[in-house]
């Protein structure tokens, strides 16, 4: 036994030794794999900080969105922002003008937009509603949650939570209400984009 497997011992080739240029080009794929990765990340990471203006010179109203969202004027909004690669539901800014008169409140408006949406959306419940500073100046913002499902009864689409808020802004004889909605699970994730977009809005 020990004789035959002397034999195969002997007739068994010696394992081929890595060339310099072998290990060369080993280093060479994983220094490439690597710096592709992170010109990935630079570049992701260069696109999200970029911005594009909106102007509606008819509102008076301007304020910079993510690059590359796709922007809505057909609505009872002002205008929609909203993200296209964002699935389910997509990350939206909304800014909507509500004329007021010298009786209105702050309290009139949001319990106009629960009246409203307690209708359109499904399960859509109040939150909180908290006072913000922006620039000086103390804001008042309403959070809410609803559930988004698919209208289309053919889709198969569980339905998603979705958090908002609204942020009101009282000028004159309007009230610019700027809101934010966002599918529960990237809602803070998004937060920090939304905040600079409403620090960047003139009116």
């Amino acid at each position: 036994m020990s004789d035959h497997m002397q034999e195969e011992e002997l007739f068994q080739e010696p394992a081929p030794s890595l060339t310099k240029n072998d290990q060369f080009a080993a280093v060479l794929v994983i220094a490439l794999a690597v710096g592709s990765v992170l010109l990935g990340l630079l570049i992701r990471q260069r696109d999200q900080g970029r911005t594009w203006l909106y102007v509606n010179q008819q509102a008076g109203i301007q304020a910079s969105y993510p690059a590359g969202w796709l922007v809505d004027e057909r609505g009872s909004y002002l205008v929609r922002i909203r993200d296209p690669r964002a699935r389910p539901f997509k990350t939206q800014y909304l800014i909507t003008i509500i004329p007021v008169g010298s009786q209105s409140t702050i309290r009139n408006i949001l319990d106009n937009l629960t009246l409203q949406r307690s209708i359109d959306l499904s399960a859509y419940r109040v939150l909180s509603v908290d006072e913000v500073a922006r620039g000086g100046t103390n804001l008042t913002r309403m959070s809410f949650a609803f559930v988004d499902a698919d209208p289309n009864p053919f889709i198969q689409r569980l339905p998603v939570v979705v958090l908002g808020t609204d942020t009101v802004i009282l000028d004159g004889n309007r009230a610019i209400v700027v809101t934010y909605m966002a599918e529960q699970s990237s809602f803070e994730a998004n937060q920090a984009a939304f905040d600079r977009f409403l620090a960047s809005l003139q009116y």
